[in-house]
């Protein structure tokens, strides 16, 4: 039974250990003194040798490192790295600057592959060098899609890193308004308009885009107070009026804005400021005037009311091509109304317009009614008159391509030369175009025009004709197929538009 106590085992161990204690020769332990020490000594050395960042090995390569890349010394810096890596191959700060000193010694390519390594573990400085390296200095065009969606990381993981650098968060607010990741931009673009206020209208337009219409009227209303009050600071500003006017017409305060501009223009310091803002001023009554025909009310009150608002317009911005085919537009309609004010209106407005608008508009009722002699002839004044309205070079371009004896040649140098002028072409041009390729036999150019033509309702049934035979005669027989598909659905939609030109 005792050899199982637990106690016995206790008692007969610690015999032993005071037996073998006493056992020692005591009497010779000086001599072992030194040996004591010399292990002692051994285990620190080691112990600092060999006990990381801190230690006394690896201190020496920093300095060592430092040393070399003070004097450019790169392939020492580069052995030295190496060092450091064999001891830590997974280290980011060390491969970053294996990179570094790669790059330095011209090994660019590889550097970069080091680096994009790096940004996948989400290591910000790789990303900060690839931002510079890779991306600033380049077209969105220019970069695939791999490089667009790493473009992307880059900025995300710097605005994470350093919400407070304005330069990356403006690029990555308007790499997100790219991407069309809206919801994502608008927080950036508050944060931006603490010190550009009229970011806040940009995260307004995204949030009426996104159909977040609370957040629009809230981030435009914002806007609107902050640019207000810095104009009443400086009443003569420009940008500050236009500023206030476009936050107005945003909010569809029409009326408000109008005043604005109208004030301004009249405190405008310069030549080129004045004209600036009646252009502007012109823009906000023609946003005014789709506004009031958004509305479901057709009367004749309406359309004298809107006639008078252009009449508004071309007194302050009578070049201004918005107008002018706003202006076109609304003659052309009430060519057939009897009512006595209205024809009064409508004549003075053409009689108070220009001889360019007047041709234009002449020229443009010819062309509806398919008189092309008269159509260019008076299109072909207006342009010389007005060269700079892309409006009237489309039109004349359509005349120009559907008389008895075509003239394609120009007519596509003008349809062109309309789109490049206009800032932001409708698809009426884009169609005008693609149709002129279209005649001509030059399917493939007439495939991309034809296509933005489709944004266009009433342009739609006839693009998605001329493109089935585009993609018939380029091989693409489902491309053909959906585009005629896509003519038989409209045609049940409005029947009545079957086998419309």
């Amino acid at each position: 039974m005792q050899a199982i106590n637990p106690l016995n085992w206790l008692r007969w161990g610690g015999e032993f250990v005071r037996v073998w204690f006493l056992g020692l020769p005591w009497r010779d332990a000086p001599k072992a003194i030194p040996a004591i020490i010399l292990m002692i000594v051994l285990f620190a050395v080691g112990f600092v040798a060999f006990s990381g960042e801190a230690g006394w090995r690896n201190q020496l390569l920093d300095r060592q490192l430092k040393v070399s890349l003070d004097q450019d010394d790169f392939p020492t810096a580069e052995i030295v790295i190496k060092r450091q890596l064999e001891a830590d191959p997974e280290n980011g700060d060390l491969l970053y600057r294996f990179a570094l000193v790669r790059d330095a010694q011209s090994f660019t390519d590889e550097a970069t592959v080091l680096m994009r390594g790096l940004l996948r573990r989400r290591h910000v400085q790789s990303a900060k060098w690839l931002l510079q390296n890779e991306f600033i200095g380049k077209q969105w065009t220019d970069l695939d899609e791999e490089k667009k969606d790493e473009f992307g990381l880059v900025l995300s993981l710097i605005n994470d890193d350093e919400p407070d650098n304005l330069p990356v968060t403006k690029m990555y607010a308007e790499y997100l308004i790219v991407t069309q990741k809206f919801a994502s931009a608008v927080p950036l673009l508050d944060r931006l308009s603490k010190v550009e206020p009229m970011r806040g209208l940009q995260a307004a337009a995204l949030c009426r885009q996104i159909g977040d219409f609370e957040a629009a009227e809230r981030f435009a209303d914002s806007t609107l107070g902050v640019v207000a009050e810095m104009a009443k600071d400086d009443p003569t500003n420009s940008d500050l009026a236009m500023a206030v006017a476009r936050n107005q017409i945003f909010l569809r305060r029409y009326s408000e804005a109008v005043r604005t501009l109208d004030r301004s223009v009249k405190l405008a310091k310069t030549p080129e400021e004045r004209q600036m803002l009646s252009q502007a001023l012109g823009d906000a009554i023609v946003a005014w005037v789709k506004f009031i025909e958004e509305s479901p009310s057709n009367t004749v009150t309406e359309r004298l009311r809107v006639l008078k608002m252009l009449q508004a317009a071309l007194r302050f911005a009578p070049n201004n091509p918005r107008v002018v085919t706003l202006i076109a537009d609304h003659v052309l309609k009430s060519l057939d109304e009897d009512d006595e004010e209205l024809a009064s209106v409508r004549n003075a407005l053409v009689t108070g317009s220009s001889v360019g608008i007047a041709h234009f508009i002449k020229g443009t009722s010819a062309l509806m009614k398919k008189d092309m002699k008269n159509a260019e002839l008076h299109l072909e004044l207006a342009v010389e008159l007005m060269p700079r309205s892309g409006a009237i070079m489309n039109n004349l371009a359509v005349a120009l391509a559907m008389r008895e004896d075509p003239d394609y040649e120009r007519a596509l140098e003008l349809s062109s030369a309309a789109i490049d002028l206009v800032k932001t072409p409708t698809p009426h041009f884009y169609e005008t175009r693609g149709q002129i390729h279209f005649r001509t036999g030059d399917f493939k150019k007439a495939i991309p025009d034809l296509e933005r033509a489709l944004a266009e309702p009433s342009l739609a049934r006839k693009a998605h004709e001329m493109l089935a035979s585009c993609y018939d005669e380029v091989g693409d027989d489902e491309l053909a197929q959906n585009h005629r598909q896509a003519v038989e659905k409209l045609d049940m939609v409005n029947p009545e538009r079957s086998g419309a030109e």
